[in-house]
């Protein structure tokens, strides 16, 4: 089965193809230009350097939130797109699960962090049992809100997403040798994860659908 995935949760946009649980290629954008002006081509550009295209795809998969409001729709019409004009399943990832997916690998707990503004995350934990168990579902709070849950917990978290950096010193104040952070390279979402979620929870849970979570709005303005 191939996958052609998408994530235009946050600034970072990408696009991946991946096959049977290994990935044949991925491009990452991150040009400060609308998500509508690119992922489009990038994902055109993709597919020709594989050699394949749209209609030999058999899944489209998008992360569907927490993010962007603006960049969440372009992603989701994308590939409803795709799926509906070749009559294809589509189905939805959290964007937060796809940060966390590669360090669930590990016995520690996961927190991505999502940049909302005004020293505000959308926010989940997660951790490695039989399958990924949600500590704390999907929610935007404030990060010193955040990381006050998290002590109390007093467990390791490895931290990921794109405003960890930002808050790593007060992070670090609050946790401690409990806080554990992901390389700063690898801070940003991906389509890798989103389209290895997206298609085992198709083949072996039969999900489809895709639909916009956007937890909610943290602040007034344009995002």
């Amino acid at each position: 089965m191939k996958t052609l995935a998408l994530d235009t949760a946050t600034a970072a946009a990408s696009v991946a193809v991946v096959e049977d649980g290994k990935m044949l290629g991925v491009m990452t954008l991150n040009l400060k230009k609308p998500h509508s002006q690119k992922i489009m081509v990038a994902a055109q550009k993709l597919l020709e350097q594989l050699e394949l295209k749209v209609s030999d795809i058999d899944l489209f998969a998008a992360a569907h939130g927490p993010g962007s409001f603006t960049g969440l729709r372009v992603g989701i019409a994308a590939v409803k797109g795709f799926a509906d004009s070749l009559n294809k399943p589509a189905i939805g990832v959290s964007t937060l699960e796809a940060m966390a997916y590669p360090y669930l690998m590990y016995k520690d707990l996961v927190c991505p962090l999502i940049d909302a503004r005004r020293d505000q995350a959308y926010y989940a934990v997660y951790k490695k049992g039989t399958q990924t168990e949600e500590i704390f579902k999907a929610d935007c709070q404030n990060i010193k809100n955040i990381i006050c849950q998290l002590a109390v917990l007093n467990k390791k978290v490895i931290f990921t997403g794109d405003c960890v950096y930002t808050h790593k010193d007060y992070i670090v104040s609050q946790l401690g040798e409990n806080a554990v952070f992901a390389d700063e390279l690898y801070c940003v979402n991906s389509a890798v994860a989103v389209g290895y979620i997206a298609e085992k929870r198709y083949l072996y849970k039969k999900e489809s659908g895709i639909s916009p979570d956007y937890v909610l709005k943290a602040y007034t303005g344009n995002d």
